[in-house]
């Protein structure tokens, strides 16, 4: 674990720790990532071995339980997946993108980090101790099926991974796991979707939720497995399905257990459920609730809005296709009752991937660019902030800096924190007066 930076006034700085130090062992035990370090860190005493250029050092300190050293490292070297999902979404990026579009990840300690799925394919028994020992939970499963052949077939693996013994192991540690089905059509539906919903139901509580998503499919997907879309008469039959098992398990468990994502609803045209459809959110993150919960927020921000700005602005809001109704008729017919204020919603069409890809998370700077350049804009555009990475980059490289040069427009990258919009319209308002 090589040292990239160091607190200042930290305990670090105190035994005189250096950038590029390389931390090796604590209490002897090897320190192999940020994850190790973390644990083994917590103790009161602690002794560290640290190589610096060729030379070996020891520390001995006496710390505080919370008191990490102020320490920053390197990022950890992501493992890669080696499934071949018939689904997989980085199979299915044109080619010429940045290299990191072409990385398929699965590790585990990103699960318990950042909320990654995955499959536990590649997981080994040292693992699953670590696991257990370090008390890494909740991690995030995609199962996509129980059916060994289905599983088999969805994961693109050749022979058993031994799911349900990894599940049973960490489960019977203490270990939380939320688990997701991707949905593909006529593959995992149905009875193989009861059957699946049912084994996982057999772990509860220590399987805590089950997220339902629809398999994206892009335009790219030359000499991959054909599957079918997800398509709205589709979506409609399968929420029947998912509220039926819902109700089941509801009775015998106290929750719903399993949670469609919100394009389920979206595509069926389906209003969308009230909040104690969610019980408590466990997947959020993965686009259950998340919609439910906008609409909610923004019911006190609509409380706060004035009848009128003191000056004329002129602002836009960018959205995709799947929020679009939403945002038009439940956000900005809001906005628009404020005198002074002129609020367009644009929404930009997926080009680069397809038009079946919906969703403001994977927009490219192209393809906004392309239907921002005829609009007239007002003040500054609004940009959803799933739509960029940490960098402020969108997937096809374009930045939000060169965006806002070529538009010439001020742009602001927002989450769906509508009174912070609102506030920042007033101060506009304030400005232009």
């Amino acid at each position: 674990m090589k040292i990239t930076a160091i607190d200042e006034y930290s305990t670090g700085v105190e035994l005189g720790l250096l950038p590029g130090d390389k931390i090796r062992s604590i209490n002897g035990r090897k320190i192999r990532d940020i994850l190790d370090y973390r644990f083994y860190i917590a103790d009161e005493e602690v002794e560290i071995e640290v190589e610096r250029e060729k030379e070996r050092l020891i520390f001995e300190v006496e710390k505080d339980i919370d008191d990490t050293l102020g320490l920053n490292f390197e990022p950890i070297k992501v493992r890669m997946c080696g499934n071949d999902c018939p689904f997989c979404f980085v199979d299915q990026n044109p080619s010429g993108m940045r290299k990191t579009m072409y990385f398929r990840d699965e590790d585990f300690r990103l699960s318990f980090l950042a909320g990654h799925f995955v499959t536990l394919t590649n997981i080994s028994q040292r693992d699953l101790e670590r696991i257990v020992e370090q008390r890494l939970t909740p991690l995030y499963i995609s199962v996509h099926a129980i059916d060994s052949e289905i599983r088999k077939f969805l994961l693109g693996l050749k022979r058993e991974d031994h799911l349900l013994d990894k599940m049973r192991y960490l489960t019977e540690n203490g270990i939380t796991l939320h688990t997701q089905i991707v949905v593909c059509p006529g593959v995992n539906d149905g009875k193989v979707l009861e059957e699946t919903v049912a084994t996982l139901s057999k772990f509860f509580p220590e399987v805590g939720s089950i997220a339902a998503v629809p398999l994206g499919l892009t335009r790219h997907r030359d000499g991959l497995t054909k599957l079918q879309p997800v398509t709205t008469d589709y979506a409609k039959e399968f929420l029947k399905q998912a509220d039926e098992v819902a109700e089941k398990y509801r009775k015998e468990l106290g929750m719903f257990f399993i949670y469609p994502s919100d394009e389920f609803y979206i595509r069926a045209g389906e209003p969308i459920p009230a909040r104690k459809r969610y019980d408590t959110f466990e997947q959020f993150e993965n686009g259950v609730g998340m919609v439910r919960t906008l609409l909610d927020d923004f019911k006190s921000v609509k409380k706060e809005m004035p009848k009128s700005l003191q000056s004329p602005v002129h602002v836009s809001l960018l959205t995709g296709d799947m929020m679009h109704e939403i945002m038009e008729k439940e956000i900005i017919a809001a906005f628009r009752m404020i005198k002074n204020l002129t609020m367009d919603l644009v929404k930009v069409d997926n080009d680069f991937y397809g038009h079946t890809i919906r969703t403001t998370g994977l927009l490219t700077g192209q393809d906004i660019y392309k239907i921002c350049s005829d609009h007239d804009l007002g003040q500054k555009l609004y940009l959803p902030g799933n739509c960029v990475n940490d960098k402020m980059q969108f997937l096809d490289d374009w930045s939000v800096v060169e965006l806002s040069e070529k538009l010439n427009i001020p742009i602001e990258v927002c989450t769906n924190d509508f009174g912070a919009i609102l506030d920042d319209i007033k101060k506009m308002s304030l400005i232009n007066e």
